[in-house]
């Protein structure tokens, strides 16, 4: 046992790499349909949704259901959103560039009305991914 273990770590001992599509991808957690949808033009904050959505699925057993942790997560990104919105909204209205006011005015609006948690319990997809955890 000893010997197996020095040989692991002995100088010298070439791994092989993996072979491409050998290891399994990683399989991020849905996000609830509508919430996609509506955040279709911001790819890197859907990534970043599912990135916490997957720490959620990640961490290990909690007192708390993982849907009720799922929600929170997205409340409290959500929120990061919203406010990041509204930095640049100001920003743009400082600047006078009547494009980036108006694409941050739209983004703005994205994100206010992505607040509304209900509409994140009705996916079905979404609320089975979290139940069904353990």
């Amino acid at each position: 046992m000893v010997i197996k273990r020095f040989r692991r770590v002995m100088v010298g001992r070439v791994r092989p790499h993996p072979q491409p599509g050998a290891r399994a991808r990683l399989v991020l957690p849905p996000l609830p349909a509508r919430l996609a949808e509506q955040l279709k033009d911001y790819p890197l904050h859907v990534e970043q949704l599912q990135l916490a959505l997957q720490g959620v699925a990640m961490a290990r057993g909690t007192r708390l259901p993982r849907i009720e942790m799922a929600l929170w997560v997205l409340e409290d990104r959500v929120g990061r959103f919203l406010a990041e919105a509204r930095r640049e909204l100001d920003a743009a209205r400082c600047s006078g560039n009547v494009e980036r006011f108006a694409a941050a005015q739209k983004m703005e609006k994205v994100m206010f009305t992505l607040r509304l948690r209900h509409q994140w319990l009705r996916d079905e997809v979404f609320v089975g991914y979290f139940r069904d955890l353990r």
